[in-house]
């Protein structure tokens, strides 16, 4: 993002300089010391050096657990700078709301200090206890953390809401990604039964074993005891002499094509003979741990206010890049 959005001229003392305070004791009145300096022009209005410090001030107890001094002083630049640019996304905000004539009134703010008392279970008296350990009362509270808050919301509201929207289909693909995450959380107990084929094996020995897997396969669509099977004929020493017994998976464990038929059977079900680099797979799920996925029908609500909040915070930045280059910005070092 460039530093200087938009080329323009600027007079007046008001905003082109840095206010100072000349020594008075002492000597030379020549020696001067900056205790105030503009470090942003948006517009016709400009953000000053303490407001940036001041709104950065509850952030600065990051810092203290940076031992070097000079990763310190990097990590307190980029604070201020982050900073900065939320203010001037917050200047550019409030000249869009006096544009449109949007304003927070005394009753919104009441309303909002209601909202933050229930969602914390606080009395009005706890909340300005709260708010003292931070220096702060529920006025200076209500003017310098929730107007801003009630303002940008409504200027949003107008400029942005109306290029947001939520379709079914874009629900229906965000439930099934989830499922899929809520998938590889499921659990299976199995067993397995494999039969080894050496990574050099002549066509003839992968034939002989692909013979016996079908044979062994006929014999548990008999009824044969799938763990007496892999006892007996199983070439995985971990767990042959468990009866192939493989323990709680989750997904990630073993070869995908295996995996996958684990994780689409139902308990007691056995499957193979499923061929793999390693060799002939047949593989028993014992139990099941089904993941909690909930009906589409019942999170679709849920779902929509998700991705409503994502379509709304993309389409935010977006505006505010708008804004920006349409306006004055100007950063200084």
């Amino acid at each position: 993002m460039s530093v200087v959005t938009r080329q323009r001229r600027w007079g007046g003392p008001s905003i082109a300089l840095a206010l100072l305070a000349w020594a008075l004791a002492g000597a030379a009145p020549a020696r001067a010391r900056v205790i105030e300096r503009v470090v942003a022009v948006v517009n016709d209005e400009i953000i000053l050096l303490s407001e940036v410090e001041q709104r950065a001030a509850p952030f600065a107890g990051q810092l203290a657990s940076v031992a070097d001094a000079e990763q310190r002083k990097l990590r307190r630049a980029q604070l201020r700078r982050q900073v900065l640019e939320q203010m001037v996304d917050d200047k550019l905000i409030e000249q869009q709301a006096r544009t449109h004539k949007l304003t927070v009134e005394e009753a919104d703010l009441d309303r909002a200090v209601q909202e933050v008392m229930r969602r914390n279970n606080l009395t009005r008296e706890q909340l300005g206890q709260a708010l003292a350990q931070e220096g702060q009362t529920v006025e200076s509270y209500k003017q310098q953390m929730l107007r801003p808050q009630l303002l940008r919301l409504k200027v949003l509201n107008v400029q942005v809401r109306a290029r947001v929207s939520v379709g079914d289909d874009e629900l229906r693909a965000l439930y099934q990604q989830n499922l899929r995450t809520l998938d590889a959380e499921a659990k299976v107990q199995a067993r397995q039964l494999l039969l080894a084929v050496p990574a050099a094996a002549l066509p003839q020995q992968v034939a002989s074993r692909r013979a016996l897997a079908e044979q062994l396969a006929k014999r548990l669509a008999g009824g044969a005891d799938f763990a007496q099977l892999a006892r007996q004929y199983s070439d995985d020493a971990a767990t042959r002499a468990k009866g192939g017994d493989l323990g709680t998976l989750t997904r990630g464990t073993l070869p995908g094509k295996v995996e996958d038929a684990l994780f689409g059977a139902k308990a007691g079900q056995w499957l193979g003979p499923l061929a793999t680099p390693q060799g002939f797979y047949l593989v028993q799920v014992t139990q099941r741990e089904e993941s909690a996925a909930r009906p589409f029908e019942e999170v679709r609500e849920q779902l929509r206010d998700q991705l409503y909040s994502q379509k709304m915070e993309q389409a935010t930045k977006s505006w505010l890049r708008e804004v920006r280059k349409k306006a004055f910005v100007e950063l200084k070092p």
